[in-house]
């Protein structure tokens, strides 16, 4: 279904070439090096080492497509386990049309979207999923393009949009990658996501009011979650015996509506920036049987493991969790001496209610704690530093030296969510901090040079789950020669 729709966008683009037009093309090539500062070893992570950006413009119709190569070097063992030398992956970023009107644009395609005010983790900004292999990097860079069609209308000072998706997004996660810093503690094969009993269909829409001092927003956004969550459990027994089940672990994604606020201020001292949003998620598995797979396999009862084949369905349990959260991020820009530039945000996100159906005790199963469903819960929408913190606070100063050919930047992240003491908002349970220099050796030529530190706590009540001492051992330094063209 989605290559004939690209099939069709193609034609259409082709048709567009046709008369009087223009074309421009932009781009870079990044050779990129990051090593671990524990031991100097290479990190292999993906990374874009090529990004090339086109646009083509025919009267009021306008073509823009966006192609990145991605690179992942390779370890010094890989030949003994694939012989296959590809190392690079194509990416089509974004391919859309864009049909300027006298009230405004229409968009259709892939596109990378952006809502909410704030530069960075605004819980407003929902539309696209977001790739975690990029989550240390910063705006669209982290994002995954959604097919869709948006709408922008601009009247006076006001402007409205609107976007729709036929399409179910999902985040990009790391599988078993040791490379990552961040690991999930579940990661459920695909036969173990529940179906959808719904057409996963997406919209949302904003209202936009300028004023002489900044602007207001208003969004709502309806779709499914980028994460998955834990839906249910099947009991099977083999006939009227149920003493040694066979558990049938699903996985599904709750619909989640979001209502988001957000706004700027401006002065010529201080810009004020700030988004909040609202999400209601429920999953909409209310019923879960289905027939099992019919496979001999592993499971655990009564924490013991046995091996058995099965037949019939005896108890099926739906979590049918019910949650509302909020998320906010708050934002201040100044200019302090010496045309140092501070930016620092504060973000902070809870659980204001929560329900679901307990799992009955006499079900066990390893790393599960059906006590308290309400851990297992995880935002499958919002911004992406809710993956590392509920209450965190980033600081970043650049300074620019020799008539803006270098640019020193510090930047610091700190985790103050304190998990024993939830009233104590000033401890400092994990950190990270970056220093970078740029240096323009060339209008078109970059060189980066950087170095990340990033520590946790071992009394973190999460121990080896807590993300910041997860992330410790990916401390590291990186160097970049940028070449744009």
């Amino acid at each position: 279904m989605k290559s004939k729709k690209f099939v069709s966008l193609l034609l259409l683009f082709n048709v567009l070439a046709f008369g009087q037009s223009n074309t421009s093309f932009s781009g870079y090539i990044d050779l990129y090096y990051m090593a671990h500062l524990s031991d100097n070893s290479l990190i292999n992570l993906p990374y874009r080492m090529f990004d090339f950006n086109l646009q083509h413009q025919n009267e009021n119709l306008e073509i823009y497509a966006d192609l990145a190569m991605e690179y992942t070097p390779k370890s010094h063992s890989h030949y003994l386990s694939n012989s296959i030398p590809q190392d690079f992956l194509w990416d089509l970023r974004e391919l859309y049309l864009t049909w300027y009107t006298n009230f405004g644009e229409i968009k259709i395609g892939k596109q990378i979207h952006t809502w909410g005010s704030v530069d960075e983790n605004s819980p407003i900004d929902v539309v696209n999923a977001f790739d975690y292999y990029y989550l240390f990097f910063q705006g669209r860079d982290r994002k995954l393009g959604a097919y869709s069609a948006a709408l922008n209308i601009y009247f006076n000072n006001w402007k409205f949009g609107a976007v729709i998706s036929p399409f179910h997004q999902t985040n990009r996660f790391p599988l078993n990658d040791p490379e990552f810093p961040i690991s999930l503690p579940i990661i459920p094969e695909e036969k173990q996501i529940f179906d959808f009993e719904e057409n996963p269909f997406e919209l949302g829409a904003f209202i936009e009011r300028s004023f002489g001092i900044g602007d207001l927003r208003l969004s709502f956004f309806q779709g499914f979650d980028r994460t998955f969550n834990f839906t249910g459990i099947n009991a099977w027994g083999q006939g009227a015996s149920l003493d040694r089940p066979r558990l049938d672990i699903i996985f599904g994604y709750r619909k989640t509506n979001a209502i988001g606020l957000g706004g700027t201020i401006l002065s010529d001292w201080l810009t004020v920036r700030g988004d909040i949003a609202i999400f209601k998620s429920v999953d909409q598995s209310n019923n879960i049987k289905r027939e099992h797979d019919g496979e001999l396999f592993s499971t655990t009862w009564n924490k013991y493991a046995v091996a058995l084949g099965y037949d019939s369905l005896h108890l099926s349990f739906p979590t049918n969790e019910n949650v509302e959260y909020f998320q906010t991020t708050l934002q201040l820009e100044t200019e302090l001496p010496n045309n140092i530039i501070l930016t620092t945000q504060f973000f902070y996100y809870d659980t204001l209610s929560y329900n679901s159906n307990i799992i009955p005790d006499s079900i066990y199963i390893d790393n599960f704690n059906f006590d308290s469903p309400k851990d297992f819960f995880t935002p499958g929408m919002g911004a992406p530093l809710a993956v590392l913190s509920k209450r965190s606070v980033l600081f970043n100063l650049e300074k620019t030296f020799l008539d803006n050919q270098l640019k020193i930047s510090l930047l610091s992240l700190f985790d103050i969510a304190n998990p024993i003491d939830s009233t104590n908002t000033f401890d400092i349970w994990g950190s990270l901090l970056g220093l970078t220099a740029e240096y323009d050796i060339s209008q078109n030529l970059k060189f980066l040079l950087g170095i990340t530190k990033i520590e946790g706590k071992d009394d973190h009540p999460d121990e080896e789950l807590y993300r910041f001492n997860q992330m410790e051992s990916f401390s590291h330094v990186r160097m970049e020669i940028k070449y744009f063209f």
